[in-house]
C-alpha cells in the first residue's frame, strides 16, 4: 500500500509552508519540523508539561517548538513559549495560568524566528 501522509488539507498547507519557509530562510529547523509533521499519525510527537518545563528552566528565552501535541501531565514551573500542533484542553489552561505563551505551528511561521530562538522537542 502507497504512504500517502497526512490527509487533512490543513496539515498539508502547514508542511508546504514550513518548507517554503526553510528555502527561504535558509534553516534547517522548518525542514525538520516538516518533515516529522508528514509522518503517520501513529508517529506523532507527544510531549508532556513536565517535560516542556525542565527544558524552559535550562533554555531561558527559546521557544518550545513540538511538532505534535503538548498533555498536560505535570506542572507548569515559570513562564513558558511553546509552539504546538495542538494542545490539550488542560495543558493550553495550565500554561496561560502561568502566563506563559502558547501558540500554533502557523503563528510561529507569522512571527518568523531565528532557528538560534527556537528548540525542538519531542
Amino acid at each position: 500500500m502507497k504512504a500517502t501522509g497526512p490527509t487533512k488539507d490543513a496539515t498539508r498547507k502547514l508542511i508546504v509552508a514550513l518548507e517554503k519557509m526553510g528555502k527561504k530562510s535558509k534553516q534547517g529547523l522548518w525542514f525538520d519540523l516538516a518533515e516529522t509533521l508528514a509522518k503517520p499519525r501513529r508517529m506523532a510527537k507527544q510531549v508532556n508539561l513536565w517535560k516542556l518545563s525542565k527544558l524552559g528552566q535550562k533554555h531561558k528565552n527559546a521557544v518550545l517548538v513540538v511538532p505534535g501535541k503538548v498533555l498536560s501531565a505535570g506542572e507548569v514551573d515559570g513562564k513558558l513559549e511553546v509552539a504546538a500542533f495542538a494542545f490539550s484542553g488542560n495543558a493550553l489552561e495550565k500554561i496561560r495560568a502561568a502566563k506563559g505563551r502558547a501558540m500554533s505551528l502557523n503563528e510561529l511561521l507569522e512571527a518568523k524566528p531565528k532557528a538560534s530562538e527556537c528548540v525542538i522537542v519531542g
